[in-house]
């Protein structure tokens, strides 16, 4: 598939699973992608303005500055998973479900603890379903 045929979710799932062969890695980052058009990748890999760009910096790091993207020619990015853990642990200036989302994705990687209760009132139908798949895939996985 040429490059300018991948959705911007596709391609920003793309950008940050190339070279990962952790399960559970993928299955954060896919719900990460199928949440409000890769809400959270868009942040981390792509924010809009300076203040967005400051606060979620340290949630990506650069693993090889020879992969190079198909999409932009730069280097390929990967989630750091464990800051994403800390930036959850201080709190972060967004909605109840966007948060949760994260939060459901850090756990699945062993970053971050969740109250399931809590997430899946924070999160409507749809939200829980991409949940349910991302716990069924890592879970599929570790039988």
């Amino acid at each position: 598939m040429r490059p300018d045929m991948y959705t911007a979710p596709e391609r920003l799932l793309f950008e940050v699973t190339r070279g990962v062969g952790n399960e559970q890695m993928l299955a954060a980052s896919r719900l990460l992608s199928q949440h409000d058009d890769a809400f959270w990748l868009r942040q981390f890999l792509e924010p809009e303005d300076f203040a967005t760009k400051r606060r979620y910096e340290r949630a990506t790091e650069i693993p090889d500055v020879t992969l190079r993207s198909p999409f932009h020619m730069g280097p390929i990015q990967h989630l750091r998973w464990d800051q994403i853990g800390d930036l959850l642990r201080e709190g972060l200036p967004t909605s109840s479900s966007e948060t949760a989302i994260l939060a459901v994705a850090a756990s699945l990687v062993g970053e971050y603890s969740i109250n399931l209760r809590e997430v899946l009132n924070a999160l409507d139908d749809h939200q829980v379903q991409l949940v349910i798949t991302a716990i069924a895939d890592v879970s599929l996985v570790s039988s």
